[in-house]
């Protein structure tokens, strides 16, 4: 599953939010990196994408009067969204068969309008079979009257209503968050299991899943990557009784090191115990998954993790992944992403200008403020003419995400002193300039660019007073 086109109407910050994430020639992207300056909704975006695909969103509330919408509990508050979606040809007669199932399941819960709203995707579903495409648009709108909201359609039911258990094993949705905040809900999963509805704590590979959306805080999966490393190893040798114990540890050894070839880490795993995994640090020393920096824990948990969750045509998020990484690693941290799985998209929400640097413009989009309208808007990089790839970080901080490169201060000083030498060069040597120029220099240091620039102007005047 790929995101390609998304349309969003008064979700809160964004008024008519709409943005194409296809290439020049109509593909999907495989990575999609969204970056922008605080309050432009980055993380929004992330949220929104999680609740239109989990479970718990998903419940039959179709042309049923909602009230009482405190925290978003009952449906997501906004006038409309719109997601185009491509589905692999794999993966097409398999959704298909799941919908044709939930049918059955539905009329024993004798839900009128959710019955109605699966028999209309599914006949959709099937005109575009036979059309032989594999982009659907799938449309949630939400609308007020007299009685209350009313969700008038939401083509993401299915993922309430289909069977998760076979839904999850045709695509997931991972969604790495930056806050553990982030992984709070405000109901339990509803699910419908043999036509009645029951609450349910759902757990997928180890995983509290909302239905085929797997939030996951990374810092608190330590015991979760150390079990599944030494595990797999005892489940390899399990399914293959003809290995040896010695091939099981080096060949997940193998598999979890090349997830993150291209991150010049140091430190390697290097062995699997009975009981938790051993990694070998820059000076040789053996080290325990408790003893890795910061850093290399974030690495190797997604790393395993993501492993762990046999990733194909599915959707992977990312929010912040430069956090506690040092600035080569998040140069590098993509190609984490790209090493997963087949078929998967990556959504990444940065601000990282070592991140964005290592990214081509046609996958970066900008969220930014149209000063005109006064509405937040989507722009891709390349179509604004805008470069990326290979960039120095100080580009991308002034030319992609405006950002001053110096304090507002040590900015008000530097032009100060231009606009000395500029209009007022006589007056260079009064004491307070002097003080001034002193300061800046001291402050900067003699290589800093604008400090040997100044040098250089006040060595002519110097000359032209001889």
């Amino acid at each position: 599953m790929k995101i390609r086109k998304l349309q969003v109407k008064n979700y809160k910050m964004f008024g008519d939010l709409t943005s194409d994430f296809t290439d020049s020639d109509g593909n999907s992207s495989d990575v999609i990196v969204i970056a922008g300056i605080n309050g432009t909704g980055k993380t929004s975006i992330l949220q929104l994408l999680r609740r239109i695909f989990s479970e718990s969103s998903n419940i039959f509330k179709v042309k049923e009067p909602l009230m009482g919408f405190e925290a978003e509990s009952n449906a997501i508050i906004c006038d409309k969204i719109e997601v185009e979606i491509e589905i692999s040809k794999d993966d097409i007669f398999s959704l298909q068969n799941l919908i044709n199932d939930a049918d059955a399941v539905l009329r024993k819960t004798r839900h009128t309008a959710a019955i109605s709203a699966i028999s209309e995707i599914n006949k959709r579903f099937k005109h575009h079979i036979q059309q032989k495409k594999l982009h659907f648009n799938f449309s949630y709108i939400l609308e007020q009257d007299t009685n209350g909201f009313i969700i008038r359609q939401n083509d993401f039911l299915l993922f309430g209503a289909l069977p998760i258990n076979k839904l999850s094993k045709i695509f997931k949705v991972i969604y790495f968050v930056a806050n553990h905040s982030d992984l709070m809900r405000s109901k339990k999963n509803i699910r419908i299991i043999d036509g009645k509805m029951k609450d349910d704590e759902d757990y997928h590979n180890g995983f509290e899943a909302d239905g085929v959306v797997f939030p996951i805080d990374i810092f608190s999966q330590q015991e979760a990557v150390k079990n599944y490393i030494v595990e797999s190893v005892k489940q390899s040798l399990i399914e293959n009784r003809n290995q040896t114990g010695k091939d099981a540890i080096e060949n997940h050894i193998t598999n979890i090191n090349n997830l993150l070839q291209g991150v010049s880490l140091r430190t390697k795993l290097v062995d699997i115990t009975p009981d938790e995994p051993i990694f070998e640090s820059v000076s040789g020393k053996k080290i325990l998954l408790s003893d890795l920096s910061g850093g290399e824990k974030q690495l190797y948990y997604r790393a395993a993790l993501l492993n762990k969750l046999s990733l194909q045509n599915s959707l992977i998020m990312i929010d912040e992944p430069e956090n506690s990484l040092h600035p080569t690693w998040q140069s590098e941290v993509l190609k984490l992403y790209k090493n997963i799985g087949l078929n998967n998209q990556v959504i990444l929400v940065t601000h990282s200008p070592h991140i964005i640097a290592s990214v081509d413009p046609k996958n970066l989009f900008l969220l930014d403020i149209d000063q005109n309208t006064k509405q937040i808007k989507f722009h891709n990089a390349a179509r604004d003419g805008l470069h990326s790839k290979g960039v120095e970080p100080n580009r991308i901080l002034k030319e992609i995400m405006g950002t001053p490169l110096r304090d507002f201060e040590t900015q008000k000083r530097i032009d100060s002193v231009a606009d000395l030498l500029r209009l007022n060069p006589a007056l260079i040597d009064a004491p307070e300039n002097n003080l001034l120029i002193e300061n800046l220099i001291a402050d900067l240091g003699r290589q800093d660019p604008f400090v040997i620039r100044l040098t250089h102007q006040l060595n002519i005047l110097k000359t032209r007073k001889l």
